[in-house]
């Protein structure tokens, strides 16, 4: 049995923190999309469908990814390096610094839940496109560490996914998605 220490560590710790910070935002982002109506209507989907879906989906991966960060772990044993090589490296990687943690995130896990949570307030007031390209290009500098490198490659990547998400969902799905010059 874990000890209380050991629970709140592990509650803490951003292999359990992290999806529940994105099981709240995305249970509000589900709430929102069960107020633009039923998902079927007269056995055709309707535009809450998918963000319904996805949602649902969503949702059970992260409640998977929280009870998997809860199951108890077996304790680290301690293995008798063969060679004097996996000796060293060994006491390197134990002298390496940790990485900084605020709650147990690290600060790239805190980039993306407020670039996520930026994205979703901002999806409605300027529309898919000019959201989704701001998102998507911050993302890829956030993960390459700089836009600045390979600027024009991370620009139609950007480009390519923002034009993929919406051929998907107003040409495939037929949703229509919130415009800027719609607003």
């Amino acid at each position: 049995m874990p000890s209380r220490h050991a629970l709140r560590s592990r509650l803490l710790d951003g292999e359990f923190l992290l999806p529940a910070i994105i099981a709240v935002i995305t249970l509000i982002y589900l709430i929102s999309a069960l107020q633009l109506g039923p998902p079927m209507r007269d056995g055709n989907m309707t535009a809450s469908f998918f963000p319904i879906a996805t949602a649902v989906v969503v949702l059970i991966a992260l409640a998977v990814a929280m009870f998997h960060a809860l199951r108890p772990r077996a304790p680290a044993t301690e293995e008798a390096p063969a060679d004097s090589a996996k000796a060293a490296s060994t006491e390197a990687r134990n002298d390496a610094p940790t990485e900084r943690r605020y709650l147990g995130l690290t600060p790239g896990a805190i980039g993306v839940i407020v670039l996520t949570a930026g994205y979703l307030l901002a999806f409605d007031r300027i529309g898919y496109v000019v959201a989704t390209l701001v998102y998507v290009l911050l993302l890829t500098g956030l993960f390459s560490g700089s836009l600045r490198n390979q600027w024009l490659s991370k620009l139609v990547a950007t480009l390519l996914i923002t034009l993929a998400g919406y051929l998907l969902f107003e040409v495939v799905f037929q949703v229509r998605l919130p415009t800027f010059w719609s607003q």
